[in-house]
Order: structure tokens, then sequence, then C-alpha cells
């Protein structure tokens, strides 16, 4: 692994470190084998407190207003027929042939897959691209008298004076913002709703310093101000927002929780601190119901993904029950033609699966209360009943997922470019990976198969292909982390375990976050347990052993 651009104390300019850190990302280098310096405990102690204080009046009854509601109805599922209809047995998978790799080698890695270079081209900040067609849906500054994207020199002046702070928001908008969506034919809302919120709220500025330093410090960049600082401001910027009770500030509330929701993902945080986050946000929902525009509904997804994938972290419930599972996209411009028009923002392709990994994530809870009645009071009829509705729960969810199949409209298979033909194979396969990964979810955590058992050896190849198939065709990897993890952790021959690790790889390089680090690390332990006779050890048993957490995102 090269080390870092810049050596410390060497006196460049900030935009000049952000220039080096796009050539590195560009290049492949990785931080894998080298990972942060990790916090004084005090730090971390007074953050978590921090966290939890902000929403101590607003959200301490959040969790108790929970719902959960197991017996509403699936949504319905439109299957298209060239995708399979049947779960494929372990003799049908086709092993992928692949050199073994050392662990965390420190050599350059770059034969079997190229990794785009598309998210690290340098460009002047928010510059006019094909990528924003439509002028009046982004933000227009206030000193500008002509682009829409045209800011005043020196580029985001009107934010702050501050070089390093400049720079901050620059690294947001040209490389963060690229690595958390989909895509971006019509616009990334974190520059396009975000962002101008932002100008007014020195909450969600610092929120947007504080995640970018964190990005940066784990890509090996010095930066001016430590990320824990510019959190710390972040937070006590959000508590005042919510100790004032205003109706008129909702989405500014929620912008500033759902950047420090990405902040602990960033830099694989606290879940503590995730749950304190992500309960303030359900609260604040509930309690202020101003009227919504597109901001608004931006915000919500969002914390309709992090819902589940928190979910699938803790081994919970989704806090929100059902009762904010999306439906459709709501941000879907009916006018947009383009291939990618199906594709959405956050969720890509799987946003009607949502739903069901929302009640998949949900039966984790009714299966420890059917355990503890069937402890309890063995062979009585409550206990029975239970087990009928479970039974039945897992059985409709394990028939919906064998139905479902991304909806793909027929402008997706013509598409013009090579390169855009090969965004859409990419967004196709992570959709695969998040079925196949349901499917070793529900076997290994629901169910609980042995981890030998053709059903889950069987979706955990087929996860790990289409994982390896979205980092060939070098497409968006914003939510990759669950399904290479979730099969990772269940895979039991080399040759699909040395899949993993190349992912993995990948993944780490293009994305820079410390939680695909750690899901890594997590990995290698079960599988250096699984040599050692403990094969069917849980992989949050393993991360609890060695002080970890894994916080997908």
């Amino acid at each position: 692994m090269r080390p870092p651009t810049t050596a410390p104390g060497s006196h460049i300019g900030f935009h000049d470190r952000l220039q080096a850190l796009r050539q590195d990302s560009s290049s492949g280098s990785s931080t894998l084998s080298t990972s942060p310096t990790p916090l004084p405990a005090i730090a971390e102690s007074w953050e978590v407190h921090s966290a939890h204080s902000v929403y101590s009046d607003s959200a301490s009854s959040c969790g108790s207003d929970a719902i959960l509601d197991m017996h509403s109805r699936l949504p319905p599922f439109d299957p298209l027929e060239h995708f399979p209809r049947t779960t494929a047995e372990l003799a049908d998978i086709k092993p992928l042939h692949m050199e073994p790799l050392d662990m965390f080698s420190k050599d350059v890695y770059g034969h079997e897959v190229q990794t785009t270079q598309e998210m690290f081209v340098p460009t002047s900040a928010l510059s006019r691209s094909s990528s924003y067609p439509d002028p009046t849906s982004a933000f227009i500054s206030p000193t500008s008298g002509g682009s829409p994207y045209d800011f005043a020199v020196p580029a985001f002046s009107e934010f702050t004076t501050r070089e390093s702070r400049r720079g901050l928001l620059d690294h947001f908008c040209n490389v963060l913002s690229h690595l958390i969506v989909f895509k971006e034919d019509s616009g990334n809302p974190f520059r396009q709703l975000v962002l101008p919120l932002a100008l007014k709220s020195p909450p969600l500025l610092n929120a947007i310093y504080a995640i970018s330093s964190a990005h940066l410090e784990h890509r090996g960049l010095q930066v001016e101000e430590r990320a824990l600082d510019l959190h710390s401001k972040a937070l006590q910027g959000l508590a005042n927002l919510i100790a004032h009770k205003d109706e008129g500030n909702r989405d500014e509330v929620l912008a500033v929780i759902i950047l420090l929701l990405y902040y602990e993902v960033v830099r694989n945080g606290s879940s503590t601190v995730l749950s304190s986050h992500l309960r303030g946000a359900l609260s604040i929902m509930r309690e202020r119901r101003a009227r919504r525009g597109l901001t608004s509904i931006f915000l919500e997804q969002a914390f309709r993904y992090f819902d589940v994938a928190s979910a699938f972290s803790f081994g919970t419930s989704p806090m929100s029950g059902t009762i904010l599972a999306p439906t459709n996209n709501e941000l879907h411009d009916p006018r947009d033609s383009s291939p990618m028009s199906a594709v959405d923002t956050l969720f890509g392709l799987v946003a009607d699966l949502w739903p069901l990994l929302h009640r998949l994530a949900g039966l984790v809870d009714v299966k420890r209360t059917l355990e503890k009645e069937e402890a309890d009071n063995p062979g009585q009829e409550k206990a029975v009943t239970k087990r009928a509705e479970f039974d039945a729960n897992t059985t409709n969810i394990e028939l919906s997922l064998h139905q479902w199949s991304p909806k793909i409209p027929p402008s997706m298979m013509s598409v013009d470019t090579p390169a855009e033909d090969s965004r859409l194979q990419s967004v196709i396969n992570n959709a695969e990976a998040y079925k196949q990964a349901a499917y070793v979810y529900l076997y290994r955590e629901i169910l609980s198969h042995s981890r030998s058992s053709p059903k889950v050896q069987a979706s955990t190849k087929q996860c790990l292909q289409a994982c390896l198939r979205v980092v060939i065709f070098s497409g968006p990897m914003a939510a990759l982390l669950w399904p290479v993890f979730t099969a990772a952790s269940e895979a039991i021959e080399d040759v699909d375990r040395n899949v993993a690790r190349t992912v993995f790889r990948h993944l780490e390089s293009r994305q820079g976050m410390n939680n695909i680090v750690t899901g890594w690390e997590v990995c290698e332990d079960i599988w250096r347990k699984a040599e050692a006779g403990e094969g069917e050890i849980g992989w949050r048993e393993v991360a609890q052993q060695a002080g970890k957490e894994v916080l997908f995102g």
C-alpha cells in the first residue's frame, strides 16, 4: 500500500491535497491494512453521551412506539419472464476459479478488476455537466449572475472564508456525494437538496465538514480540523435545533441527522450513537408533520434505508415497524425516459424489495419471542399458535423472494454507450446480490440452518458472484457491503472466500470507508475460527469477541 501522498507537516494547499487524494483513489490505493488511529476512550465515551443527550426530550419514547405488524399484506410483485423462478441448487452453481490471495496483501492489486476513475475525476465545484440537465432544481448562488452552478470565486466562499473548510465542501460535492448514490442522471440530491440548506444552517454545515473530514482521515490525509471536533459541533447545533421545536426546520433537522448517520458509517463509529440518531429522526418525522417537499421525501427515503440496514447490523427489528416502508419512487420524474430512469437514487433496483427486507429483519424479534414461549410453555396452545404464525411468515417471505426480480423497463435494454451498459449491468447485479443475501439471512439467521446447508451455500455462492460482477462492471457500490458481508461470513470454500476478498478489496478502494474495513476483518476472523473447528459461530459473536461492530450503509 502506498503511503499518504502528503507527508505530515508539508505546507501545501488543501485543494492540492484533495487532488492528490483523487489521484490515489483512481489508482486503486487502499488503506485497508493501516486502520486509523483509534480515538481515546474518553473522547468516544463523551461522543456517545452527547448523542444520547441530543434526543433526551424528543426521542425518549420512540423505541416503545415502534409498530411491528407481521401480518400486513406484502406488496404485489411483477416478475419478468427472463429472470429465473427457482432457487438454484448447490450443484448448479459454477465455481469461480481464482488465484488465492494472501489475506491482507500490500501488493498493488489490479489484475482481475480495473477500478473506474469516474468517481474521482477532478472537476470544478458544482460545474455544469450532463448529470445536471435541469438548472431549476439546483442551488443558485445568491452572488452568481450566470450558471446556477457558478459559485463565487474562490469556490464555496458563500459558505465559509476558511480554505480548509472550503476544501471539505469540495470533497463532499466532488467525491462523497458520488459515492453514496446509484445514479446522477437527473441530479445528485445531496448537492441539489441538502447543500442549499447548509447555507443558512451551521449545524448542517458542520455535519458536512465532519463527514468529509472523517473520509479524508480514513484515506490517510491530514486535515486542519479533526472529524471528531466537527462532529461535536454538529451535535451541539442539532440539540439546539431540536430544542426549538420549530415545524419549519424539519428538513434541516432531518438533514443533519441523516448526515450524522453517514458519518457513523464512514468511520464505523458507535452502534449506540447510530441508534440514537435513528430514534431521533423517527421522532422528528412523527412529531413535525409539515408539508412535504422533494427534500423531505428524499430525507425520509434515506431514513428508510438506514432503518433496515441498521436492523441487519444490530440483529433487531426496524424501528419504524411497517409504517415507513417505501412502496414507490416518489422522486421519480415521469418525463425521464433514460435507461437509468427505473433506478432509485438510494435503493438502486431494490426499492420494491425493501418492504420485504423490512419484514425479514423484523422476524428476528418474532423468533426470539417464539423461542422464549416454547421454552417457558412447551406444547401449550399459545406456543403452538406462535410457531404456526412464524412458519407461515417465513414461508411467505421465502416465496416472495422466489417471485421477486428487479423491474427492468425496455429503455434499460437499449443503451447507447458501453460505459452506460456497464453501469446498468452493475446495478442489476447489485439487485441480484441483495436477493441472494436475503436468502442467506433467512436460512441462517431466521431458520437456523447450518452453515454447510445446501440452501445456505447455494445462495452464498450466487450472492458473491453477483457482488463480483458489480465490481467487474465498475458501477456504483454505494450499498454493496451488506450483501457481500452476509454471504462472505457464511463462505466455507476457499474459492468463495477469495471472491469475497476481491470484492472487499475493490469496495474499500472505491468507497474508502472504515465500516468496509471492519467488515472484511470480521470475515477473516470468522474464517480463521472456522478453520480452527468453530464452524457454526455467528458473525456478531465473532465481532463482539474482537471488540468490533459492523455498520451497514
